[in-house]
């Protein structure tokens, strides 16, 4: 009898091919996104670089959140004039400490010595009030207006009210001082404070026009030749 033998005709699974097939297809689909990747970044660096400035001030605008408390110092420039104009209501006395902002905006030197005076005139038992500090640009624009109607001529308006544009009270370097006896009193003990009558004609007004215990200048006649 003759014995057949049998071999086993399975061939061996080709696992190396397949798997290195798998790691190069791999390969190839994360440098396909990697370079989408890099091109979408360049494409955006272009964009930002060719948006206008206006765009860009608007997108920075329009991160703010709407609900953010922004506010703005600025009083408003329609309606009537308010606290916010620098308006001292009718009848109230106020020294310069108030949280007014005829004050609060004043030159904050100027409101010191200001505040320094109040207190040494208190001990002589004088109250000084600030009659008007910081007024708004409207606010002096409507008192000139006023000044015009009654004098009739720029000429007459500016010897006692200055534009917009020349006040001091606008830039907040002047204050109005009030009672008459606090005017007398401040002539006298405002030089100890670099505080000044400046305008010959408006024995109220003052301004830090020296240095404390210095001489004052020499007044101008009036608010036509620097403001008032």
């Amino acid at each position: 009898m003759v014995t057949m033998q049998t071999t086993n005709s399975t061939a061996p699974r080709p696992t190396r091919p397949v798997r290195s097939g798998i790691l190069t297809l791999l390969a190839i689909l994360l440098g396909t996104v990697l370079a989408a990747a890099l091109v979408g970044l360049v494409l955006l660096s272009v964009t930002g670089w060719l948006r206008s400035p206006d765009e860009t001030a608007s997108a920075q605008t329009s991160s703010v959140s709407v609900g953010s408390d922004v506010t703005s110092d600025e009083p408003p420039q329609t309606g009537p004039l308010t606290e916010a104009d620098g308006l001292i209501p009718a009848g109230t006395d106020i020294t310069a400490g108030a949280d007014l902002p005829a004050v609060t905006r004043l030159d904050p030197a100027l409101r010191a010595a200001v505040e320094a005076a109040t207190a040494e005139a208190a001990l002589d038992d004088q109250p000084l009030y600030v009659t008007t500090g910081w007024r708004s640009a409207r606010y002096q624009g409507q008192l000139y207006d006023e000044a015009l109607a009654t004098y009739g001529s720029e000429e007459d308006a500016r010897q006692f009210v200055a534009t917009p544009e020349t006040s001091t009270h606008v830039t907040g370097t002047a204050v109005d001082i009030g009672p008459l006896d606090a005017m007398y009193w401040l002539l006298e003990h405002g030089p100890d404070y670099g505080l000044c009558q400046t305008y010959a004609n408006e024995i109220w007004h003052f301004e830090l026009a020296t240095t404390p215990g210095g001489t004052c200048p020499e007044m101008l006649p009036d608010a036509s030749y620097l403001g008032g």
